[in-house]
């Protein structure tokens, strides 16, 4: 092609495989018409070709769904749109289990793929042998099939989209690598090519295996790394037919298609070997790596076990291809922190042909109009920390990632690698005391405190192992007093002049409030979606403190950074490593402090909602009196270096009144049984305060505007078509584990958002949406609900007050 590139261009995507030609190809269809697309080699040159290339629906989250969802539709239309055969054919996809672990999970995903609004069947295994009768079914307990799932030409889908793409007005260079990046401030305004620069508006990086490398040329973090991913192909094979579904057998860490008259054959394994890209030389195209019949040889053995066919089959070859891999298996999306103009849109995790349409959908979405339709937080590149971006880690941890692909996971299971490496400063004191450890962001944070020397737990579904430690750290919550160790979560120091109008424009409630008070806000975008929800402390007239999720505080400090006017005297700093936090909650949490403190903890002089500096122990803390459990309660906010002081102090003092050390499951079990919201499960980008029961949170009578106050009024004028709603379980027995169906009269309408074991009620307690016209408070609360856990259907209970405490007399007494 010609290498006379423009000087100026609206959008640059940079990589030629499936996820940049769909992106180039949305951007072109919506508008943009002078968009480019640089590719250093050849399109589908990268990992792209030799994709297996099944398209399943069913993802982690709703929003990776619609987006698989979506690039089925797409590649389903594309041949009659283009006139380039995609290879799309749907001959639907089956899910074997052949052990009880993988019944249980084929239940439950069977659970979630309704929930996600997917035609799914479970069947026996006859029923499965008719499907595919050259499979060995003997073995299986059942199968989950879903119909609708299929296959793909990834080259074919490419140059489809690459074809529309040039219709609509964009351009391709092939042989046209980007060697760097042109900067103006926090601004990405070109990328310099060896046959000169193109100035744009924006550049979206989709190399793919090379998306690290683009990232770093332009100074940002990319927490991914390479694997070595292998599959068999076979000759042809007497009986196989194109219209038999695709097989998973995760019990054999397998997934097996047909493939021009034979099998592929791919894996997933236990131990897959890590792949450092200086193995790849940088300007091959097409790579492949060296076979390993000695790596693959246990995957063969568990694929001749499931189809005996292979045994006599010709082999084609054993193919060896690298493929990225992110720390949890999600894709790296999404405008870059720190750096306007920069997008991501790579580290597909094996997913790129099943995701690419959705990616480029989205990603036009998002360049267009500054955010994505969907709550696409799950691939936000903004939930990784740049700490997180460290090569030692991700060598350790990206095999286990691609290990995990087809494991049985269980409640409670975490990565075992790579950890160890954000640490509380109490950190191992609380080992010591046997703390069962949880990854957040990179941070160690205890789920509860084991009672026994055992160095290992037994994983299952429904109710786990540690429930009756669980149980004693809720109720010491209840009935005397916990500390928790809240030190991960994000702490940005709002200051300058212009501090005040500035919060006041960009937060919902109202920020003008005195010195020394703590003010719940919501932070909106112009739709009225929650971009994120915090408590923000007013420790002077130009000083705030705001408070967030661990994984929230990149995405925050981006979106408080980038929503900074010119000229406006605000300067916004991460202080997270500057305090620990450890809280104290219950109804001895207020004695307990009086005797470790002069200070007048007193309800009338240290009411609910206030902040002030205060001695504890040897130390000094900003105490703060909130309480995300419900209760009596403070945070305490301690310099890192006085951490380790405060602590022995208080646990020295704490057994007097009943001082119990308490996890991050016993904070969710009573934050449930209150219902208090938490972003990225219950609320998000996409959800308003006024569906979510948070309009407490909104100020609209404040005399300043601030952003997202027009859409909360015209939706408060026209009503809300969904609410987020509490349920108590029925039968005690039911223990629901994360996203379930919500059905009202047998007829789906929602679906929970958290869940959990509420210890005081006895019973469990979930969060969730139901839509529909029937949302009065009276409808919903004489209404009948049940919620599907692993295909059974479980009697719920609507709730709109807290179950616990509905007034919230006790965190305020």
């Amino acid at each position: 092609m010609s290498k006379e590139i423009p000087s100026r261009t609206s959008v640059v995507v940079i990589g030629g495989g499936a996820v940049g030609c769909s992106v180039l190809y949305h951007l072109a269809k919506s508008g943009l018409s002078d968009c480019v697309l640089l590719e250093r080699n050849q399109l589908t040159s990268g990992t792209t070709w030799h994709a297996a290339a099944l398209v399943s629906p069913l993802r982690s989250s709703a929003a990776l769904t619609e987006m698989a969802k979506y690039s089925a539709r797409l590649y389903a239309s594309l041949e009659a749109e283009t006139g380039q055969s995609t290879g799309w054919r749907a001959p639907g996809h089956l899910n074997v289990a052949a052990t009880e672990a993988r019944l249980e999970q084929i239940r439950q995903a069977a659970t979630l793929s309704r929930t996600f609004g997917i035609e799914v069947e479970m069947i026996g295994p006859a029923e499965a042998k008719k499907l595919h009768p050259l499979m060995r079914t003997d073995d299986l307990k059942a199968a989950l099939y879903t119909p609708h799932s299929g296959r793909v030409d990834p080259s074919g889908i490419c140059q489809a989209m690459a074809k529309g793409a040039k219709a609509a007005g964009a351009r391709i260079f092939e042989e046209m690598p980007v060697t760097g990046f042109l900067r103006e401030g926090d601004r990405v305004v070109g990328v310099a090519t060896p046959f000169g620069e193109i100035r744009c508006d924006a550049v979206v990086n989709c190399a793919g295996l090379w998306g690290r490398q683009v990232a770093g040329m332009a100074g940002l973090a990319a927490p991914m790394f390479a694997c070595e991913h292998f599959y068999l192909l076979t000759e042809p094979i007497p009986g196989m037919s194109a219209d038999f579904p695709m097989v998973r057998d995760g019990d054999a860490y397998l997934y097996i298609r047909e493939d021009v008259g034979g099998l592929l054959v791919g894996c997933f394994e236990p131990n897959p070997k890590p792949l450092s890209l200086e193995r790849l030389p940088r300007d091959q195209a097409f790579m492949l790596l060296d076979e390993d019949w000695e790596h693959f040889e246990p995957m063969m053995a568990g694929a001749i076990n499931r189809f005996p066919a292979l045994e006599s089959a010709g082999v084609r070859t054993l193919l060896n291809g690298p493929e990225s891999f992110t720390l949890d298996n999600n894709p790296l999306m999404g405008e870059a922190p720190g750096v306007q103009g920069f997008y991501f849109a790579c580290a597909m995790n094996s997913a790129g042909i099943a995701l690419a349409g959705g990616v480029g959908q989205v990603m036009a979405e998002w360049i267009l109009k500054g955010r994505p339709n969907a709550d696409l937080w799950p691939a936000d590149v903004r939930r990784f920390a740049r700490i997180q971006d460290n090569t030692r880690t991700l060598v350790q941890r990206i095999p286990e990632v691609l290990a995990k692909h087809f494991d049985v996971n269980y409640p409670g299971q975490d990565y075992e690698t790579a950890r160890g490496v954000r640490r509380s400063p109490i950190y191992a004191e609380q080992q010591r005391r046997g703390a069962w450890f949880l990854q957040t962001g990179g941070w160690e944070r205890p789920a509860f405190y084991r009672q026994d020397d055992k160095q290992t737990l037994p994983f299952r579904f429904g109710k786990p192992a540690w429930f009756e430690e669980w149980a004693g750290e809720h109720r010491a919550a209840r009935e005397a007093v916990a500390l928790f160790d809240q030190t991960s979560f994000g702490k940005l120091m709002i200051t300058g002049a212009d501090a005040e109008s500035f919060l006041q424009r960009v937060c919902a409630n109202d920020m003008a409030v005195p010195p020394g008070r703590v003010v719940y806000t919501s932070i909106l975008n112009e739709a009225g979606g929650i971009e994120s929800d915090l408590t923000v402390t007013r420790l002077a007239g130009d000083r705030y403190l705001a408070v967030t999720g661990t994984l929230q505080t990149v995405r925050d400090l981006d979106w408080l950074t980038k929503s900074r006017r010119e000229g406006e005297h605000v300067s916004i700093i991460d202080v997270t490593s500057a305090w620990a936090v450890l809280g104290l909650h219950g109804p001895r949490s207020r004695a307990l402090l009086e005797r470790l403190s002069e200070a007048d903890w007193a309800n009338e002089k240290f009411p609910f909602g206030t902040a002030r500096e205060v001695e504890v122990g040897p130390g000094v803390a900003l105490a703060v009196r909130i309480s995300y459990p419900g209760e009596l309660g403070w945070e305490l906010y301690v310099p890192t270096e006085l951490a380790a002081a405060v602590y022995e102090a208080i646990v020295d003092t704490g057994a007097e009144f009943g001082l119990r050390h308490a996890g991050t499951l016993a904070m969710g079990s009573l934050r449930m049984e209150k219902l208090f919201r938490s972003w990225g499960h219950d609320i998000g980008p996409t959800v308003t305060p006024l569906e979510a029961g948070l309009a407490f949170s909104v100020a609209l009578g404040k005399k300043q505007p601030f952003v997202g106050k027009d859409a909360l009024l015209r939706q408060k004028e026209a009503g809300v078509t969904r609410r987020l709603v509490g349920f108590t379980f029925n039968d005690e027995e039911a223990f629901p584990l994360g996203t379930h169906p919500v059905f009202r009269h047998g007829a789906l309408v929602g679906e929970t958002t958290s869940v959990s074991y509420g210890h005081t009620l006895g019973r469990a307690v979930a969060l969730g949406w139901i839509r529909g016209p029937e949302l009065s408070r009276d409808a919903i609360l004489s209404d009948v609900f049940e919620i599907e856990i692993a295909g059974v259907r479980y009697r719920a209970t609507a709730c709109l007050a807290p179950p616990y405490d509905p007034k919230g007399s006790r965190m305020r007494s």
